[in-house]
């Protein structure tokens, strides 16, 4: 028989047995098929055809008629993930085996599937038969640890991670008092295929159920940082930037600007319709994270995430870290780059060009994706505040109660104990005081109700918003509190962390490039968001000049070596501009002469700080009013003096060269002005 038809034989025939999926592919003595196509020492198997094509065709026909005798890895590399959002089938687990059994089983199989868990506890991969059309055997990872909390806390950060448009995968929380029933069945089933998972089964009180995720890891992956896939890729590790800057993550992504380790094998690439996507895993909400290093983390956070949103090659220089363990990645990036979007689109064919067909640069991208993930990080500001402030009072109550109710005249004053090593002491004095334990109980009931409210006005504070809650809380609120008065401590140490970073990326938020006057000044030109001090930094600006009465000047810690000054203007028509504007092109020179450079910024950086701007374009440069208006809207359109001092601007003009570039009629009408009540009475 010809190869190609043998081949062809053969895959007609797999598809007919994928197609009869209650066949019971057995012999009378009970042996599965394999029997007809394994090797003996001294036979070769009927389908050993010495050639590739075939070869793989029996391959596939083996896994279609007894996949149990292949090697688990292999089968884990050629199974589908399992949907995991609800309750699964656990009569359909065929097979489990830990992390540890793999790791120590050969990779030498080019089929061998990648196992990429890299966290505490102990994990099992499991396998379940098909449910779907494709009749392939369905994946599943069980993570187990001896401390739920923690489970909770990774199922927050990936609930966190999908709001922020990171996929990362699909997870459950399952406590086996509360998910009883499912726990059940699958502890039934794993007595039958997998003894060690049925043994922690039994001793363990919680699991995380995640999707499972076939794919490579960032030091691997090359379909994603492809050219044309390269925006994508970028946008995506973009919004993963800002997720780990959120949960103060060091564990996967290396960048040197952060301290960050990273590990490449916690950021999966997952083959996704001719594309691939971008799935983290193994990440959790802090609990408590040493002060000192919150601190650090918080100030470089601050600068990064800054200068990211304002400077192009901050984030090219970001990228370059994020892939430095992925050469072919970073060979890509290094051939995308270019000093400016105009610039990057000129090697596409033009704006036009790039902007029919959705492409931008890799720096872009990245940006893009930072900016949208940030956005969505705010949004979750004011829930994440109230529901601190709600369990910070109930905590705050039951610990004033319960003190009460424990104080003895003749107690000596202890001294303040921590928050974790205060409720135990509560809880050992409870033990041993029948009334405290009668009040202790009172409380479990309480707070079991108020979680259960607090879950519900969540959830209502998100519809009222039209957004959707980004958490579940399972196991901290609602009904699986397990231990309400513990489960709302340990929410509250994570919320803490959430909200206090999310202040810190908030200010990072708010900022925006200031405009550079250069060549015609040593200027910088803004409004109240250009205090943008990492970025002046890095800019060359060595002075701020603040035009406005009431905008407070940053601390000296916050300034640094900057020089801070004020020029006290409103901005109103009649405010005259005389002195201020002496006394603002004198500090001009003196930075000037000093080789430094000075932001001008106001509320707006509209009429005071740019009416500053072109006096000295004027008295400087002897630059037409016309001309110099012209020239720093060129560089920020919104800038719009006020009608009053644009006259005084003409005025200037006349005073240092002799003549005016603008007719009256071309100067704005000023706001009108009503009389006063006095005025009208007395001319009556």
């Amino acid at each position: 028989m010809p190869l190609v038809t043998m081949a062809d034989a053969l895959r007609a025939t797999v598809a007919e047995l994928r197609a009869s999926q209650h066949v019971n592919w057995t012999d009378e003595d009970g042996h599965d098929m394999a029997s007809f196509v394994q090797e003996e020492d001294d036979i070769t198997p009927c389908f050993g055809v010495e050639t590739n094509a075939a070869f793989q065709v029996c391959e596939e026909l083996l896994r279609t008629l007894c996949p149990a005798s292949l090697p688990f890895r292999q089968r884990l590399g050629h199974a589908v993930p399992a949907a995991v959002e609800g309750p699964l089938a656990w009569t359909h687990l065929l097979a489990a085996e830990s992390t540890e059994v793999l790791g120590a089983e050969s990779e030498a199989s080019e089929l061998a599937a990648k196992v990429e868990v890299n966290s505490g506890g102990q994990v099992f991969f499991a396998l379940l038969s098909s449910s779907g059309e494709e009749h392939r055997e369905e994946a599943v990872v069980l993570k187990f640890c001896n401390n739920r909390h923690l489970l909770q806390s990774e199922q927050m950060a990936a609930e966190l991670a999908r709001h922020l448009g990171v996929p990362g995968p699909a997870s459950r929380v399952l406590l086996k008092s509360h998910d009883s029933e499912e726990w059940g069945q699958l502890s039934a089933a794993a007595a039958e295929v997998c003894p060690s998972l049925s043994e922690v089964l039994q001793k363990k009180q919680s699991m995380l159920l995640l999707q499972y995720v076939p794919g490579s890891n960032l030091e691997k992956e090359e379909v994603a940082f492809q050219p044309e896939r390269l925006a994508d890729s970028c946008r995506a590790l973009g919004r993963l930037f800002v997720l780990d800057l959120m949960l103060g993550n060091s564990d996967r992504l290396p960048l040197n600007s952060l301290n960050w380790r990273g590990n490449p094998g916690n950021v999966l690439w997952q083959a996704c319709e001719g594309s691939s996507r971008c799935v983290p895993i193994d990440a959790a909400v802090a609990r408590r994270p040493p002060k000192m290093l919150v601190r650090d983390m918080d100030e470089k956070a601050s600068c990064l995430l800054e200068l990211v949103q304002l400077d192009r090659a901050t984030c090219h220089k970001v990228l370059l870290e994020a892939l430095s363990c992925n050469s072919a990645a970073s060979t890509v990036l290094e051939a995308d780059w270019a000093p400016n979007e105009a610039a990057w689109a000129e090697r596409h064919g033009g704006r036009a060009a790039a902007d029919a067909k959705g492409v931008m640069s890799s720096a872009k991208a990245f940006n893009e994706g930072v900016k949208s993930a940030l956005a969505s990080a705010l949004q979750e500001q004011g829930l994440l505040e109230m529901l601190t402030d709600v369990v910070n009072s109930w905590l705050d109550n039951f610990k004033a109660d319960m003190k009460e109710h424990a104080a003895k005249p003749d107690a000596k004053p202890k001294l303040k104990l921590g928050e974790t090593k205060e409720l135990r002491e509560i809880s050992k004095e409870a033990g041993k005081n029948s009334e405290m334990q009668e009040r202790l109980a009172s409380w479990q009931d309480l707070l079991r109700e108020k979680s259960k409210a607090l879950a519900l006005a969540a959830d209502d504070w998100a519809g009222r918003r039209g957004l959707t809650a980004a958490f579940s809380f399972r196991g901290f609120l609602g009904d699986s509190v397990l231990n309400p008065v513990a489960d709302a401590y340990e929410l509250l140490v994570r919320l803490k962390q959430l909200t206090s970073r999310i202040k810190v990326l908030q200010g990072a938020s708010c900022v925006s490039r200031p405009a550079d006057l250069a060549p015609k000044a040593p200027l910088f030109v803004g409004g109240a968001t250009s205090l943008c001090l990492h970025l002046l930094r890095q800019l060359g600006v060595t002075h701020i000049l603040n035009c406005t009465q009431d905008l407070p000047a940053p601390s000296d810690e916050e300034l640094g070596d900057l020089k801070w000054h004020r020029l006290c203007l409103a901005d109103v028509e009649n405010q005259d501009l005389g002195e201020a504007l002496e006394e603002g092109l004198q500090l001009i020179d003196q930075v000037q002469s000093a080789g430094g450079k000075m932001l001008i910024h106001c509320h707006e950086g509209k009429s005071r700080s740019v009416s500053l701007c072109v006096a000295y374009l004027i008295a400087r440069q002897q630059m037409p009013l016309a001309d110099a208006l012209a020239f720093v809207k060129s560089k920020r359109p919104i800038s719009r003096p006020n009608a009053g001092f644009l006259k005084q601007l003409v005025a200037f003009e006349l005073a240092k060269l002799g003549s005016n570039s603008l007719l009256p009629e071309e100067l704005p009408k000023g706001k009108p002005v009503l009389s006063s009540l006095e005025g009208r009475k007395a001319g009556c």
